[in-house]
């Protein structure tokens, strides 16, 4: 059955966001009394029935909802610099999202090769992965943020940075699956030693992910598989 993401599933009958309209008609052709299943990303699905394709749209007729708890009872976050090259940081954002993750920021730091990316594309390959995956919750991706603002928020109190440099703990080992959880990864040059020393005033703790100095796309990914999987123990 074909997943379509609909941000509202309370009406009876359903319109189609018009880029999943498009998909429905001019890349899968579907035809009226194709059975669809719906998602919102909030933990609400639907099955429903397609009662009109046209250019101008498609509506569905909803035949059952059901409501699905959050996939983890801790959340995790993940707050990354943007790579250069914008398609690895769409590949972390698929990957993540297919292996579990609620919460997505990108963090500029005084290293970070890239400043400004666009949330649209990020929240597309977001959504994607979410019905590929068969996945019921949408991760919130956030707007690109300077690292000094986004220290500013209120953080749960269990938190990481991964760093190269210096002590630090294995994240395997420090991780607590039973808390919320934040990890920041900094950009290919690492943090500075400036903003390593305001994290750990700031109770960050310093982590490694293993012995091999991984980028910044398979770091995020490789911190976000381990916390998403540890809760599944």
């Amino acid at each position: 059955m074909h997943l379509f993401h609909q941000t509202d599933l309370n009406a009876d009958v359903i319109e189609l966001s018009t880029e999943e309209a498009h998909h429905a008609t001019a890349v899968l052709r579907l035809a009226v009394g194709t059975t669809i299943g719906l998602m919102d990303g909030q933990g609400q699905r639907a099955e429903a029935e397609l009662i009109t394709v046209g250019k101008r749209g498609c509506t569905a007729q909803v035949i059952s909802r059901t409501i699905h708890p959050p996939e983890r009872a801790h959340r995790i976050h993940i707050a990354v610099a943007p790579t250069k090259q914008m398609d690895r940081l769409e590949w972390f954002v698929e990957k993540a999202v297919e292996v579990g993750v609620d919460r997505i920021t990108p963090i500029i730091t005084e290293r970070s090769e890239r400043t400004k990316l666009r949330l649209d594309r990020l929240q597309r390959v977001a959504i994607a992965a979410m019905k590929q995956s068969q996945r019921t919750w949408l991760p919130v991706i956030d707007e690109a943020v300077k690292l000094d603002q986004f220290l500013n928020e209120v953080l749960p109190a269990q938190r990481f940075f991964g760093w190269c440099e210096g002590e630090h703990t294995s994240l395997m080992q420090a991780y607590t699956p039973t808390q919320n959880a934040l990890v920041l990864i900094g950009p290919e040059g690492d943090f500075t030693a400036e903003e390593a020393d305001r994290l750990r005033a700031l109770g960050f703790a310093a982590i490694s992910l293993g012995h091999a100095r991984l980028r910044t796309e398979t770091a995020a990914l490789t911190a976000c598989t381990w916390m998403s999987l540890a809760q599944q123990r």
